[in-house]
């Protein structure tokens, strides 16, 4: 064991690597809480009823359609609106193109919702794919 903390001692630099790297890793899997799905992924977690498709865009954009039973309540306004969340369901976030939608997740875990996804490519995928909208 001492010849263990003597390498390690004199290797200080890879040491601290190691050690930080270790970190961020762990980190890493503990931050992200939320699960990325396909929109083959969202119309499987669809099948619940119990699912909150959330719509975190502007309302202009919701003018270009959106998914059917959908909340919507815009990115900017989510973190005063949590109250209206059901944290024990699972809840579905899409914006157009995701990177809002991950966002939102994020701050959804962080206020210990268990049950988060994000839609990859978000509304502009979910058109692409030829998915049912309302307008």
């Amino acid at each position: 064991m001492t010849e263990i903390m003597d390498f390690l001692l004199e290797q200080w630099i890879f040491s601290g690597t190691l050690v930080a790297l270790v970190a961020l890793l762990i980190y890493g899997e503990r931050a992200k809480k939320y699960q990325i799905v396909d929109t083959n992924g969202a119309i499987t977690l669809m099948d619940d009823d119990d699912l909150i498709i959330l719509d975190v865009r502007e309302e202009k954009e919701r003018k270009t359609g959106f998914i059917n039973s959908t909340t919507h309540i815009p990115m900017g306004q989510v973190k005063g609106k949590l109250d209206m969340l059901d944290k024990n369901k699972k809840i579905l976030t899409y914006c157009k193109s995701g990177m809002r939608s991950k966002t939102t997740a994020e701050l959804l875990c962080k206020n210990q919702f268990n049950h988060v996804y994000n839609l990859k490519g978000g509304f502009d995928a979910w058109q692409a794919a030829g998915l049912p909208i309302k307008k």
